[in-house]
């Protein structure tokens, strides 16, 4: 017999759960007629039959149970859990019905009242250990499980612990995400360099992912700690990518062990211009600290969830100096998917404030061939970054992009970037 979906588990268990909460709102009508009606049968006044307090709380009771069916309807996971907790306490219930049942404990209440009690502390108990066996097979209301994380490797260096992850075989290229990343996040350059026979070596970078500050708050630090892990994997030379705010950090290794990099590719990268000056500066530590970055990241899921269209262009337009709806109108229904899925993966750790403090050093050190590739239409890192590094770094080649934002992979022009960086490497 063909396994119960996850479709069909949910569906079935949103009724049960819906019936439940419709059946204990009519108990409690019943349960108000039933006591309050015939306890105060007798007073002088009929509109004391119904006291206005207690009125009230059964009204707030049942806007209560309003709000659950409609979390349940719309598959809250917060309230799944809130429900088993719940629904688990019964466990207590039941055997003290059973002792007032018993004369052991006093009963306030009638005998047929305390075997109601006792029977909805029975089911549940049930709905709880359902809704525990479901959310172990299927996951949250039988949403399906999330995906495991990919696997990535720890590395033991000298200056501390480095997170990353390596794909493919080849001569190797080193990797450096950007802001709010880290070694697993899903950027478009992957699927290229595979493509071109070369192994990619992913790390997080301080603060980011597993990876801790301690290994190097600095560009100059962090650096120094990819040596290491390349002295620790035996690669002699690597081609170098830096994209975004992990352009600091690739220009001092270029830099710094120019033995070391064959080649040097910046993507949208920060170069020796100051990060984040004023008010950015200001809303970088308030947004970004280690208090409040998980809750502002959590909303912004949310509301990605929540409003997928609403949020990929909030977020847009933000990396784009062009109109928000010429920007959306570039991307077809894949691009907009992975874009979203990459915006709605981003943290930023300890790492974004380090960011923000981070130098490039002498650029005129670099001696390996540079690619510099930059949209002009970049609204999160300005073209005078490209600029900067182009007029200091002695073998430098600069490539300006139409892509319509910051996030060049997601663009139709990204073709034409494929081609040049194909054309740099191979030569």
């Amino acid at each position: 017999m063909k396994a119960p979906t996850h479709h069909f588990i949910r569906v079935r268990l949103e009724i049960a759960v819906i019936a439940f909460f419709i059946l204990a709102a009519l108990s409690l009508l019943v349960v108000y007629v039933a006591i309050y009606a015939h306890s105060l049968a007798l007073t002088s006044s009929p509109a004391d039959r119904y006291p206005v307090p207690v009125t009230l709380f059964l009204v707030g009771i049942l806007a209560g149970i309003a709000l659950l069916i409609l979390g349940v309807i719309h598959h809250w996971r917060w309230l799944f859990w809130l429900i088993l907790v719940a629904f688990a306490g019964s466990i207590i219930q039941i055997p003290v019905e059973g002792l007032q049942l018993l004369g052991i404990v006093p009963n306030p209440y009638p005998v047929w009242y305390s075997l109601f009690r006792g029977g909805v502390g029975f089911i549940e108990l049930s709905f709880a250990f359902w809704m525990f066996q479901t959310s172990r097979h299927h996951g949250v209301w039988a949403m399906g499980r999330k995906k495991e994380e990919r696997v990535s490797q720890l590395a033991h260096t000298k200056y501390g612990l480095i997170e990353y992850r390596s794909v493919g075989q080849g001569p190797g290229v080193l990797v450096l995400n950007g802001g709010h990343t880290n070694c697993h996040s899903p950027l478009g350059d992957e699927q290229f360099f595979l493509d071109q026979g070369y192994q990619l070596i992913i790390p997080s970078r301080p603060g980011y992912g597993k990876m801790p500050s301690a290994t190097g708050k600095t560009a100059e630090a962090a650096a120094c700690a990819l040596v290491s892990l390349l002295d620790l994997l035996h690669l002699d030379q690597v081609v170098v990518v830096g994209i975004s705010a992990a352009g600091p950090t690739a220009l001092q290794l270029a830099g710094r062990a120019p033995e070391r990099v064959s080649k040097l590719i910046l993507q949208s990268a920060h170069t020796g211009i100051p990060f984040a000056t004023g008010r950015t500066r200001l809303l970088t530590y308030v947004c970004f600290n280690s208090m409040t970055e998980r809750w502002v990241w959590a909303a912004y899921r949310a509301f990605g969830h929540r409003a997928p269209q609403a949020a990929l262009r909030t977020m847009m337009k933000s990396l784009s100096s062009l109109p928000i709806d010429q920007v959306m109108a570039s991307l077809n229904q894949h691009q907009q998917q992975a874009a979203l899925a990459l915006l709605l993966a981003l943290r930023s750790g300890s790492g974004f404030l380090h960011d923000i403090g981070h130098h490039c050093g002498d650029l005129s050190r670099i001696t390996a061939p540079t690619l510099i590739i930059h949209s002009q239409y970049d609204g999160a890192v300005g073209l005078s970054h490209a600029t900067f590094a182009k007029e200091r770094i002695p073998h430098a080649e600069l490539f300006v992009s139409k892509a319509e934002s910051h996030l060049l992979w997601f663009s139709a022009a990204y073709e034409e970037t494929k081609v040049k960086m194909r054309a740099f490497l191979q030569s």
